[in-house]
């Protein structure tokens, strides 16, 4: 009996270990909308060689796109006006139309598009973002390495919920 018990023991420790190994986030970029959530509709997702990560300006860009370049989605975060985006969380980000100056508060911003509909942004002028930043690492040229996010936009009262992942 103590010989079994052990087997099973170890089987647990085996099949613990296993998870823990894959508690990692996953290289790739997913999102789920509710109902009547806007620019992002539905649900998709897209695998690691599918996903760019870059930082130019104040933000950190998260592009995702199929192979064939039919569908796409962009993520843009900012930290507040005078700080470099870093591990944490960001509440309350304003989402902001594309290429606007940072502002004291985080900033979000958000595309999806396909060859065939064209790109819808988020641009409710009382549209928020919460997003958090668990894993951010640039190289020693400033090239971003690492990056896992989190985030949940509000572009109408209807939500969508995703992450991004990218790791070079």
């Amino acid at each position: 009996m103590r010989r079994i018990l052990a087997v099973v023991a170890a089987a647990g420790i085996a099949c613990g270990t296993a998870s823990a190994a894959h508690a990692d986030p996953a290289v790739g970029f997913g999102y789920t909308s509710e109902a009547g959530a806007y620019p992002f509709v539905g649900s998709a997702s897209w695998s690691a060689d599918e996903v760019t990560a870059w930082e130019y300006g104040d933000a950190v860009k998260v592009d995702a796109e199929t192979p064939d370049g039919w569908e796409w989605a962009r993520l843009e975060l900012s930290a507040p006006a005078g700080q470099q985006l870093h591990e944490g969380t960001y509440s309350n980000a304003a989402v902001r139309p594309q290429n606007s100056p940072q502002l004291a508060t985080p900033g979000f911003i958000a595309f999806r598009g396909t060859r065939a509909g064209g790109t819808g942004a988020c641009t409710a002028p009382d549209a928020t973002a919460d997003f958090t930043v668990s894993r951010l690492a640039r190289a020693a040229d400033g090239t971003v390495t690492d990056l896992d996010v989190t985030f949940v936009l509000h572009c109408s009262a209807a939500a969508t919920s995703g992450e991004a992942h990218f790791h070079r």
